[in-house]
This record gives structure tokens, C-alpha cells and sequence, in this order.
């Protein structure tokens, strides 16, 4: 009011002066009574129209918000737009309350002030539609950043606030761990220790006093401001804030996961249940759902490792949303910049028409310098729209993804309107045209379900199917074991048989996640190729040179030509096989026998590679909950697998790997036991 009372003062002098000594003062034929009104309806009309706009969007919301929920992103979209529907109801107003004040009152024959005033009655048509272009644009842009975040993210980042509000409750409800170093704790421990009269600690340790007393007065304004807006915004203190603290970093992220598993799983145990955080859920539905999110493999428990792992992936996936939303975001900015550039040509033809200028001569002249730029613009323009088609429809990527093109694997760093700056597994930055990627096949592994990996490898040409058999239950069993990363899923395929001299066999490595973290798909496929080794070995598989353990034959030394030897031993051996097989009569050549399959039942059912619904799940599907952790052997009844425990074969022998670390800092390595050992 400060601002607006004091110049509609100045607007009305002309009026006074109308009454008091100029009765009949006119302007371009128009008393100056009417010029008074007009000039003060286009001063007010600028602050109530940014006013209104202001304000209508929080009314609408708490209304019709209420009763009609899909209108809501319209109102935050003219929240955040009100200064252009503020300049479009604004320039509505000036040029509707021209004609009947300005326009409508005109009484005079000079041709000259008549020409003047139709001439700002153009300009003020022309603004109106250039402020409704504007506001077009504007609503254009909010669109499509609306429509590509619900498509891309809606579903990420609502999974993400379950998971970081299943995190703020279990926090709320654990404790600190005495003896233990390697958990989040809640503050700086009260311990007194004695110092010395020593001005450089008196100093530091009144600074960290203010910065106490700084937190402690932010912690009673952020109780204000809870009581006020039900939020914790300003508490640096509450559980919000920690969480949301601690999965800013990949090690305090670490820290959490190690004070929630110790603060509740049962002593005497090395593994959670879902009975064990459920007291701490509103619904046992709601404990169960919270539950999935450590226990990835769905078998009922979950072990430190685990939670680690998940909170690592709810760590990753926090970053991902942030700058994946942020790089597109400056995406949508460049073009609502090129979309500025073609609304200042709208423009000009807009005001060129509003003034009767020859349109027909603007566009010819416009048409031959676009036509005559074509060969300089052209490129840039099919390049700028491809990249906008690849990103905001396309959309094959986000921030962090790791993603395969070509023969090279990558991961996203940054995406911008022209270009993606991706990371190779050198860590060198790779930048590639978005137009480039719009021809290639794109791997996306952040998106993929669980994926597998094919095995071949070699086997004597005298490998008994029974022993391939062997190979199969061996595996099977340990998979089983290692149910926490892998399916139980052995199936072997017999690929060739190049001359009879070996067979080329196959087995797909059948992961419990995709490929997103490398070093952990490097260290689970070191740990089944080992398992595969070992069994190899137990039930004597060897390769085509035989076995390599094999001590080398006698040395042979003749005193005749060496190819009369080869040939007599080999007449020897075609009689000796001729001698155990005398009849060779049609009556003795039996149908050979071909039963072995060496796969699963189910996956004649369903292929893996095969299944876009989603069906695989309810094939090899084990219990999401159980009471008591089940037992590591096979269980009857499981599709494909062995039937009692007594003829099971033994187990490969236990591989040990270093655990994966979550950062950089300088933190013990630490063994994990990846397969269980020889039963004894």
C-alpha cells in the first residue's frame, strides 16, 4: 500500500484539475477525468491482479482441492505461474477497460487523435494476446515437466518416502549400541575429560558452546514451527533429520544400517524377522511391506548384510531422484529458452498484424531469410528437436543408471538437453550427442528385473549323463545355500559336440537382483564359477584333455617306424571292441535311451528369457514370511530339486570374499562366508 496509495494520488491530480480549473480539459478528445480512471484501473489493476493470483491458488486448493483431488497439480502449476496469469488477467483488463473509457468517450474531428487512440487500442489488443501466447507457453512447459516426472518418477519417489519413513520409524525406536564403534550414534558422548590451561582448547571448546547454544535455540524454533505447520523442518535433531543426514553419505548410510540390526535383532541370533520390528507398525500389513524392503530374496529373514545392502540402494537411489530431477529440470529450462526465442518472433508478427501492416510481404520477407539461414540452422534445430523426442519421450535413462551400448558398459552422469556425460569402467567421462543415442540399442540395467548370465564350458566327450546329473544336484544344493543371491535354477544344455571330440555345455548364472552394483555381480559370478569348479572336480568331470591332475603317461621309444605301432594298437583295440559286441544283426540295435533333460520342469512352463508378465515368481516361489528360519537342505516337494537329504551330494567347498565396501573411507575389510562348509 505504501508503493500504490501515493501514485493513484499522482493519477487523479489530472481529475481535480478537471473539476476545479480546467472543466473542460480534454486529451486526444477525452476528458482528463476518464484519462484519471483508466490510469489508475492499469496501476491497481497490475497489484490486484498479482495479488489475486497470488492467493486464488491456495483457496481453490483447500475447496474444490478437497472435493475434486485431480485439480490439485493445476493449482501448484498456477502457483508457481502467477506472474504470468497475473500479466494475462492484467492486460485483459487494460485493453476491455480502454474501449468504453478511452475509446467510447472520444469526441473530436481531428483525424490525428483519433489515429492515436485506435493505435494504442491495437497495441493494447496486441499485448493481450502476446501476454495469452506467454502464459500458453508458460502452462506448455509445466506440462511437460508435470507429465515426464509422473511418468519417470512418481512411482520412485513414492517408493522412496516408504522406505525413508520406514527408516525414520525404526530410528525412532532404536537405540545406541555400548561397545560398538561401527553404528550411528545419536550425538557427541557426554564424557568429561580434563584438559589442560591451554588457550587453543579453552578457545575450540567455547566455540563448540555457541554452536550448542545455536542448536538448541534452531531446535526451539523448529518446535514452534512444528506446532504450527506439523512439520520438524527446522530440528536438526529430530529423526527426520538424521536419517535424511545419514543417507546423504554412503558411510553414515552404512552406520544407520548397523544400529538398526543391532538395536533389535534378538541375542543369541545373527538374523531379523518381521515379528521383530512389527510392534513398531500400525498395521501387520503395513510391518510386512516395510519388511520387503531388506528382504530382497523373500525368505523370511534378514542378516546385517542385508540391511547394509538395502540401505546402500535407498542411499543410491536418493542421489539418483535428486540429480536426475535436477539435470532435467535444467533440460526443460533450455527449452523454455528456445521455446522463449520462437515466442519473441510471435511476437513481432503479432503486433505486425494488430497494426495492419502488410502481413503477406512480412511473411514473404521472413519465409526467404529462414529459407536463406536454413543451410546454417537447419542441423542444429533437427538436432535440438531429436534431443528433446530422446529425452522427455524416450527417456532411456536417469542419473546413475548403468547402462550397456554397444559392446561398453556405462554409468550416467549427467544428462543435459543436447548431450548425456556418462562414466566408462575406466572412470573416464565419455560425453555422446543425445542424437547419437537416439539410433543405438540401450541396455538399461537399473531397470531390469532379475537378470542371468550364460556359462559354457567344456566336458570330455566320455562324460556320462549320469554325472552331468550329479553336476546338476551339486549346484542345486548350492544354490540353495546361497539363496540370498542367487535362484535355485541349474538347468544345463547341451550346445555341440564339435568332431566327438568334447561336449559344449551350458548353464545360465541365475542372479536374485540385475547388474546395477558391478563389483557385486563380478564377486557373485568369481563365487559360482568356484562352486562350479569344485563340483566338477567331486564328481569327476573333466575336460577334453582329461584330467589335469592325471600323471603323465609312460614314454614310448621304438626301433621300428612309429606308425606301424599306432596302427597294430589300433587293430587291437577294434577286435578287443569287436569281441565284446559279436552280434551286430538288426535285432540287437536297440532305440538308444534319451530321457535326460538336466533342467527344471518349470522352465519348460515358463522361459525367463520369455516372461514379459511377470509369472516366473509364482513358479519358484518360496514363503515371504515365516515363523522359524527353515532349514539350508533341500525341501520336499520344490520343483526340480531333490527329494531327500540322505542322497543329496556333498557340498562344494566354501569360497571366502572380501565383503563390498560402501566408501572410500578407511574401514576393516571384513571376511564373508559365501557357502556353507563340508557336512560332517
Amino acid at each position: 500500500m505504501i508503493f500504490i496509495v501515493p501514485v493513484v494520488g499522482i493519477l487523479w491530480i489530472p481529475a481535480i484539475l478537471q473539476f476545479t480549473k480546467f472543466p473542460n480539459g480534454r486529451v486526444y478528445g477525452v476528458k482528463l477525468l476518464f484519462w484519471s480512471i483508466w490510469l489508475t484501473v492499469v496501476w491497481v489493476g497490475w497489484w490486484a491482479a498479482s495479488a489475486a493470483s497470488m492467493i486464488l491458488p491456495h483457496i481453490l486448493r483447500n475447496t474444490l482441492g478437497v472435493v475434486i483431488v485431480g485439480i490439485r497439480k493445476y493449482m501448484d502449476w498456477l502457483d508457481v505461474l502467477h506472474r504470468y496469469a497475473a500479466f494475462l488477467a492484467w492486460s485483459i483488463t487494460v485493453w476491455v477497460s480502454f474501449n468504453p473509457l478511452i475509446n467510447g468517450r472520444q469526441q473530436t474531428d481531428d483525424e490525428g487523435s483519433q489515429r492515436t487512440i485506435d493505435t494504442v487500442a491495437k497495441v493494447l489488443f496486441g499485448l493481450m494476446l502476446s501476454a495469452a501466447v506467454l502464459f500458453f507457453e508458460k502452462i506448455s512447459i509445466q506440462w511437460i515437466a508435470g507429465k515426464f516426472h509422473e511418468r519417470s518418477y512418481a512411482e520412485r519417489i513414492t517408493d522412496q518416502k516408504f522406505a525413508v519413513r520406514v527408516l525414520v520409524t525404526l530410528y525412532t525406536h532404536s537405540t545406541d549400541i555400548p561397545g560398538r564403534g561401527d553404528t550411528l550414534r545419536d550425538g557427541p558422548a557426554d564424557v568429561k575429560r580434563r584438559t589442560m590451561m591451554n588457550p587453543q582448547k579453552i578457545f575450540k571448546k567455547a566455540l563448540k558452546g555457541v554452536r550448542s547454544a545455536a542448536t538448541t535455540t534452531t531446535t526451539v524454533l523448529g518446535n514452534v514451527a512444528s506446532e504450527i505447520a506439523g512439520t520438524s523442518v527446522l530440528q536438526p535433531n529430530s529423526p527426520q533429520a538424521v536419517v535424511k543426514t545419514a543417507l546423504e553419505s554412503a558411510n553414515k548410510s552404512r552406520l544407520l544400517a548397523r544400529r538398526l540390526f543391532y538395536s533389535f535383532v534378538r541375542p543369541g541370533t545373527d538374523r531379523l524377522q518381521v515379528e521383530d520390528i512389527a510392534r513398531f507398525f500400525a498395521t501387520h500389513e503395513e510391518a510386512d511391506h516395510a519388511f520387503t524392503i531388506f528382504d530382497k530374496d523373500m525368505n523370511g529373514d534378514i542378516n546385517r548384510d542385508e540391511i547394509e545392502m538395502a540401505c546402500m540402494e535407498i542411499h543410491r537411489e536418493q542421489l539418483s531422484i535428486e540429480h536426475s530431477m535436477r539435470d532435467l529440470d535444467s533440460a526443460v529450462g533450455r527449452l523454455d529458452n528456445i521455446l522463449m526465442s520462437v515466442y519473441f518472433i510471435v511476437v513481432i508478427l503479432i503486433f505486425a498484424v494488430t497494426l495492419e501492416a502488410q502481413v503477406a510481404t512480412l511473411v514473404a520477407s521472413a519465409g526467404t531469410l529462414v529459407l536463406g539461414l536454413s543451410w546454417l540452422i537447419g542441423g542444429s534445430l533437427a538436432e535440438v528437436l531429436t534431443s528433446i523426442i530422446f529425452l522427455f519421450i524416450k527417456h532411456p535413462y536417469d542419473v546413475g543408471d548403468r547402462v550397456t551400448i554397444g559392446k561398453d558398459t556405462y554409468t550416467v552422469k549427467e544428462i543435459r538437453l543436447l548431450s548425456t556425460i556418462f562414466l566408462d569402467s575406466n572412470a573416464c567421462l565419455v560425453q555422446a550427442p543425445n542424437t547419437v543415442m537416439n539410433t543405438n540399442f540401450i541396455h538399461n540395467i537399473r531397470r531390469s528385473p532379475q537378470m542371468s548370465e550364460p556359462f559354457e564350458f567344456d566336458v570330455a566327450y566320455g562324460t556320462s549323463f549320469e554325472q552331468i546329473e550329479r553336476l546338476r544336484d551339486l549346484m542345486i544344493s548350492f544354490l540353495k545355500v546361497e539363496r540370498r543371491d542367487y535362484q535355485p535354477i541349474f538347468d544345463v544344455y547341451v550346445i555341440d559336440m564339435p568332431g566327438q571330440e568334447k561336449m559344449t555345455l551350458r548353464a545360465d548364472i541365475k542372479y536374485k537382483s540385475n547388474w546395477q552394483q558391478g563389483t557385486l555381480k563380478a564377486q557373485r559370478r568369481n563365487k559360482w564359477i568356484c562352486a562350479l569348479k569344485a563340483s566338477m572336480e567331486k564328481v569327476k568331470i573333466y575336460g577334453p584333455s582329461g584330467n589335469p591332475n592325471a600323471g603323465s603317461g609312460p614314454t614310448k621309444y621304438t626301433l621300428i617306424p612309429y606308425e606301424d605301432v599306432l596302427r597294430q594298437e589300433r587293430d587291437a583295440a577294434n577286435a578287443a571292441k569287436h569281441q565284446q559286441n559279436p552280434g551286430n544283426s538288426i535285432s540287437e540295435l536297440h532305440i538308444p535311451k534319451s530321457d535326460w533333460t538336466f533342467a527344471d520342469p518349470n522352465s519348460a512352463v515358463v522361459d525367463d528369457s520369455q516372461d514379459v508378465f511377470g509369472e516366473r515368481d509364482q513358479l519358484y516361489m518360496t514363503g515371504p514370511r515365516q515363523a522359524t528360519p527353515r532349514p539350508l537342505g533341500p525341501h520336499p516337494g520344490m520343483p526340480g530339486m531333490p527329494n531327500t537329504m540322505s542322497s543329496a551330494p556333498p557340498m562344494p567347498m566354501a569360497v571366502t570374499m572380501p565383503a563390498p565396501t560402501s566408501s572410500a573411507s578407511q574401514m576393516p575389510m571384513e571376511e564373508i562366508e559365501l557357502t556353507a562348509s563340508h557336512p560332517h
